[in-house]
């Protein structure tokens, strides 16, 4: 497989839960709001695209998300429609509303969407190792690409609208495991921890479980790219995990956070985990806390807990859609959610695809009309002086965590 690289972010450093948009029919006819906007000319240069000029002169966007048959999927793409209303752009929503994604899928929605000369397209990657080839040839057409959510990787898009710090992340998921672990263990007893995520090919995973090893870690470091010496290298980083030996932070020390790409981390696909989970969770009775990096296992986390009657030994937390969470929570089989407004994150994924479309992401802030909104309400808030630029990522903002007490700030 070939390295995959995806923008490292060299701050305090953000996902899912992880986490596909009103989309094609199954002929990937794509539902669409507005007029159509005329095709692009394809002598554009890709990194100065030119907008095209439909009959009612709006941008077309084409919205190309992971998934649309989920509450967190549904909150994104109402987000995204609401930004297109706003900013007067018509959206192209592309994905079946009723099932499942795939990459396949995913690149001949590309390729249908830079046919019909789209302005931009707000693409979240399910997997970006299949979709290079269509994004690339939709920027050699003059076509903005703004990778969201997942990142595609910066040979394949232009832009990237992070949707939290992973620093922080990964930061928020181990504090919570510290603050309702650390009394029952300790260094010498730590808590057994197993990572979920989906495939060892997600790139926003990946990304935050690179995190949690840099926050857990006091001498850990992340492999970048050798060809800029920005982006993680995971097949590098996953080398180094396995052949090193790092020294666990003082601050985790009652953690045991098993990271081995081989044999620790669950991964439990693209669908609800249903048989992966419980039979690695039954073969390690050791387990005392799981951290889920997708939204689409947190029932499945649950339900293993309760099947095995590990309620007293064992809790977790991750990213999940908080009001699916409220009977975990208040069982205290969950701890805390971790995430983000997903409804912002399509908002500023489709603000920013516009900006794109007539060249207007410079500076290493962006002011977007989320800057010096609230979040969630004396949880945290965007920065009035803008969403941080680095290099070419946009960062939403600092990732916020939801309790039954901030289950209500949920926007869907």
């Amino acid at each position: 497989m070939k390295l995959r690289k995806v923008t490292a972010l060299v701050l305090a450093a953000v996902m899912t839960f992880s986490l596909a948009a009103c989309g094609a029919t199954p002929d990937n006819t794509p539902t669409t709001s507005g007029n159509e906007a005329s095709g692009g000319d394809s002598d554009k240069e890709a990194d100065t695209p030119a907008p095209s000029s439909g009959g009612d002169g709006k941008l077309t966007i084409a919205y190309i998300p992971k998934e649309r048959n989920e509450a967190f999927w549904q909150a994104v793409e109402s987000g995204a429609q609401s930004a297109a209303d706003t900013l007067g752009a018509e959206l192209k929503m592309y994905g079946d509303p009723a099932g499942s994604n795939t990459a396949s899928n995913q690149a001949t929605y590309v390729e249908t969407a830079t046919q019909s000369g789209v302005d931009a397209i707000a693409f979240a990657a399910l997997d970006a190792d299949s979709t290079d080839a269509v994004l690339q040839a939709a920027m050699n057409k003059g076509i903005a690409v703004v990778g969201f959510d997942s990142d595609p990787g910066p040979e394949a898009r232009d832009w990237f609208v992070n949707q939290a710090d992973p620093e922080g992340i990964a930061k928020a998921c181990l504090d919570d495991l510290v603050k309702n672990l650390e009394g029952k263990f300790s260094k010498e007893n730590p808590a057994v921890v197993y990572l979920v995520s989906t495939n060892p090919t997600t790139p926003n995973q990946n990304t935050w479980i690179e995190y949690i090893k840099k926050v857990y870690y006091s001498d850990y470091e992340i492999k970048l790219s050798e060809a800029d010496g920005v982006s993680i290298d995971f097949d590098a980083s996953k080398e180094n995990t396995k052949s090193g030996s790092f020294t666990v932070n003082d601050a985790y020390a009652c953690l045991d956070v098993k990271v081995n790409p081989d044999n620790d981390i669950i991964y439990a696909g693209d669908g609800s985990g249903n048989d992966i989970i419980p039979g690695v969770v039954a073969a390690h009775p050791e387990i005392n806390a799981l951290v889920s990096l997708t939204t689409n296992v947190i029932d499945t986390c649950a339900q293993t807990i309760k099947d095995l009657n590990m309620q007293e030994t064992c809790i977790f937390n991750g990213i999940a859609v908080p009001a699916s969470c409220e009977s975990y929570l208040t069982d205290g089989i969950m701890t805390e959610v971790v995430l983000w407004q997903a409804y912002d994150l399509g908002y500023l994924a489709v603000e920013a695809a516009v900006a794109a479309a007539k060249g207007e992401l410079t500076g290493d802030k962006y002011v977007s009309t989320l800057s010096g909104t609230t979040q969630v309400e004396g949880v945290s808030e965007y920065p009035a002086e803008g969403h941080k630029i680095n290099g070419k990522e946009i960062i939403l903002g600092d990732p916020a965590t939801f309790t039954l007490d901030t289950l209500g700030a949920w926007k869907e």
